[in-house]
């Protein structure tokens, strides 16, 4: 029975994975078409998880509007947004490019209005996706433990659609998904990865745009494999850092607790 319990579970997140990461290849990225792809995932994770799974409620996969959810929300935003900053200072010092000046006014804000609402909901899908399936699955089946190393594995294998079977784009990921996991076992939902996904993803889209414009211009960009390392070093400076901002702002009882259930 338990085998066939989590074929179940493992069914369900291949089918709303392939969901994810096909059907933009195939509609495209205009906008009608991409937000009809948004909210087809939407409801395929409501059917799978409430019909195909027995989910009842949004807290059972992280979503559930606890005390505190917003500053969550709101705090991995900050978070995400300032180390991505703070991996392009330090680009920009490696002289991995210049910067050439700034794009008008009429430029930028329909790109920063669109990357705001964009990145915000493709965070929430591979948030949903991984990190709360895996919230689900694992409390289901007694796995809490695994949660961690489970979620950070599958989050890297599943950014190979994009990235592929690269060293440095597999170590990144792992490294990012590690801190995500984090966030999720430390306050039981996953506003907070989202906020930090939603966040670096935002400063991404300023720096480089859809289509490599950004709000500012670079010249002399170049690559290599040193800007890689660097940019991983920059994002494991995360984890440190959420672990230190989820132990200060806990409860002095909940810091004496395993029980995932911080609302910062």
């Amino acid at each position: 029975m338990r085998s066939a319990a989590i074929a179940a579970w493992l069914a369900g997140f291949l089918l709303l994975d392939l969901y994810a990461n096909l059907v933009p290849k195939w509609v495209g990225f205009a906008i009608p078409a991409w937000l009809g792809y948004v909210a087809g995932f939407f409801v395929l994770a409501f059917l799978v998880c409430r019909h195909g799974l027995g989910l009842r409620r949004a807290a059972d996969v992280g979503l559930g509007r606890e005390r505190g959810w917003l500053r969550q929300l709101a705090f991995g935003f900050a978070v995400g947004f300032g180390i991505w900053a703070v991996k392009n200072l330090v680009f920009a010092a490696m002289g991995k490019f210049e910067l050439a000046g700034w794009r008008d006014l009429g430029y930028v804000v329909p790109l920063l209005a669109q990357a705001l609402v964009g990145m915000f909901l493709a965070s929430a899908i591979n948030d949903l996706m991984i990190r709360g399936y895996g919230l689900a699955f694992c409390r289901r089946f007694g796995l809490m433990a695994w949660y961690l190393l489970l979620t950070s594995v599958v989050y890297a294998l599943d950014d190979a659609w994009n990235e592929g079977f690269e060293f440095g784009n597999l170590a990144f990921s792992l490294v990012l998904g590690a801190s995500l996991a984090y966030t999720v076992v430390k306050t039981g939902a996953i506003w907070m990865s989202i906020g930090i996904h939603w966040g670096g993803n935002m400063c991404f889209r300023a720096m480089s745009g859809f289509d490599g414009n950004g709000v500012v211009r670079l010249e002399h960009v170049i690559d290599g494999p040193r800007f890689e390392y660097a940019g991983i070093a920059v994002t494991a400076l995360m984890f440190p850092l959420l672990v230190f901002a989820l132990r200060r702002c806990a409860p002095p009882d909940q810091r004496r607790s395993t029980s995932p259930t911080l609302s910062l």
